[in-house]
């Protein structure tokens, strides 16, 4: 009795000693991957500066605590603590992949994600994450039935939940994803069957009684999407409209019922129908719902849909409406001024159109719609076959341009107000000052689509306008140099042998 008692306390102890052995291990798993991290995060404060021998470094550093924390005597009869260290292995192999992603090692990613699928598989979440990323790699890769392929993986290995905070937050959209990447891929071949595929597994949620109310109208809103992609307007009209009364129901809904309501005018709209049921729709929301955060959009809605019915006076009074009540807003009001202005003018009243253009730099001085405007007038002159009248309101845009740009600081705004001033010049057939304005901004924006092709124009420019090949030659191989080895520069560099070539012949 006594030996059965001794041994029984000692195997006892060798399991507690197990324990405590499994903790600490897990602790220092835990902390090499924090140190790791938080190394990633100060690099990644300002990327551009950090040196690629850097990046691969901590890569190998990350693999290494992957390697080092990844083997357990027995995965199937695995204590919590050493599971916990496993998925600890596998989130350090993981971030490594997301590295040498980031520097265009991808070989290396592939060689990391299929250790991963091999080694890790037995954990659902992280064989789910490991799936999702690399879906994801497949689509950056136009891989797209590749795609779909892991994304199948997921579904049936976990279960959605919005509520969550791993894989689960995003499987529910998996099913109508592979549609869409199939449909893409080879719309004559699988689509139909992927979407009805789709469809099943979402009515499958619905049909469980222990689906939750927000799991319901998530599931809801992936059917309507669903319908909306085949073209099935009356379904997605159905869906949406049980959405918003669901939405209404709750306490604490999810998502504004107004913004469903506001998704059925849209739809209505795609559908073709009847302009006066749309704008029935767009009213509605705004007695319904007084307070909805859409309502600057609806109004501009409203205007856009009286417009298009004639009821010019009505479009007006919706668009003072959103200046008057949501003006604040510098986007918005501004939005709504151009808008009537441009409405004014099109229907002849240029009086009150010009009232209205010459409004915005003096309620909204600091928006796009404000360095639009003077360009607006004059485009109307021009229109209107007025070169006097066209000549004087550009001389009054680049007068206002370049006090705008003394007025305020470098920014934004005052690049905006620049690139406005080099059309106003080109317009003015100022085309040397309009090409040095366009360098000198194309060179603030280097490594930018907006500074390369202000660049390019400049160079185009100076060929056709100014017929000064030297000018547009020298302009293409500063290109050349500010974007080597991409696709820009190539053109550039292209561009600049074909202009040197035709002053040979």
């Amino acid at each position: 009795m006594n030996r059965t008692i001794a041994l029984l306390a000692l195997a006892l102890l060798l399991t507690s000693c197990s324990s405590d052995t499994d903790i600490g291990r897990r602790y220092r798993a835990e902390r090499a991957f924090w140190q790791a991290s938080w190394e990633q995060q100060n690099l990644g404060i300002r990327p551009e500066e950090v040196a690629r021998e850097r990046w691969e470094s901590l890569a190998e550093r990350f693999e290494a605590i992957g390697r080092e924390y990844a083997s357990v005597p027995d995965t199937a009869h695995a204590s919590q603590a050493e599971q916990q260290i496993r998925a600890i292995a596998a989130r350090a192999f993981f971030t490594a992949a997301q590295i040498r992603d980031g520097i265009g090692d991808s070989a290396r990613v592939d060689e990391i994600h299929q250790h991963l699928a091999r080694n890790f598989d037995d954990l659902p979440e992280v064989a789910a994450e490991i799936a999702m990323a690399r879906g994801m790699l497949a689509e950056r890769r136009r891989q797209l039935d590749r795609a779909a392929g892991f994304y199948e993986r997921i579904i049936d290995r976990v279960a959605p939940d919005p509520e969550g905070a791993g894989a689960e937050t995003v499987v529910l959209n998996l099913p109508l994803r592979i549609a869409r990447l199939r449909s893409t891929a080879a719309p004559e071949e699988r689509s139909a069957d992927d979407y009805a595929t789709a469809r099943s597994y979402y009515e499958r949620i619905l049909a469980d009684e222990e689906t939750g109310p927000v799991l319901r109208v998530e599931t809801l809103a992936r059917l309507a999407e669903l319908a909306t992609d085949l073209e099935a307007w009356d379904e997605t009209l159905d869906r949406l409209r049980t959405i918003e009364s669901e939405l209404r129901a709750m306490e604490e809904p999810l998502r504004e019922p107004c913004d469903v309501r506001y998704a059925i005018a849209g739809i209505q709209r795609r559908s073709g129908a009847d302009p006066d049921t749309v704008r029935a729709t767009l009213a509605g929301i705004l007695r319904d719902y007084p307070d909805c955060s859409q309502a600057p959009q609806i109004l501009l809605n409203l205007a856009q849909t009286a417009a298009s019915l004639e009821r010019i006076d009505e479009a007006l009074g919706y668009l003072d409406r959103v200046v008057d009540e949501h003006g604040e807003d510098v986007t918005i009001g501004s939005q709504a001024l151009l808008a009537s202005a441009r409405l004014l003018e099109s229907r002849g009243r240029w009086p009150e159109a010009l009232e209205a253009y010459r409004s915005i730099p003096v309620q909204y001085p600091l928006s796009e719609p404000a360095l639009m405007a003077p360009l607006e007038i004059a485009a109307h002159h021009n229109r209107a076959g007025d070169a006097e009248a066209a000549e004087a309101a550009l001389a009054r845009a680049a007068e206002e341009y370049r006090r705008f740009i003394d007025r305020y600081p470098p920014g934004p705004m005052t690049a905006m107000a620049r690139e406005r001033l080099a059309q106003t010049l080109a317009l003015q057939q100022e085309f040397d000052q309009a090409i040095d304005e366009m360098i000198s901004l194309g060179d603030e924006f280097a490594q930018t689509p907006r500074g390369a092709m202000l660049l390019i124009t400049a160079g185009r420019m100076a060929a056709a306008e100014l017929a000064d090949t030297a000018r547009a030659v020298a302009i293409f191989e500063h290109i050349g140099e500010i974007y080597a080895d991409t696709d820009i520069g190539r053109q550039a560099l292209q561009e600049a042998e074909i202009l040197r070539g035709s002053t040979m012949q």
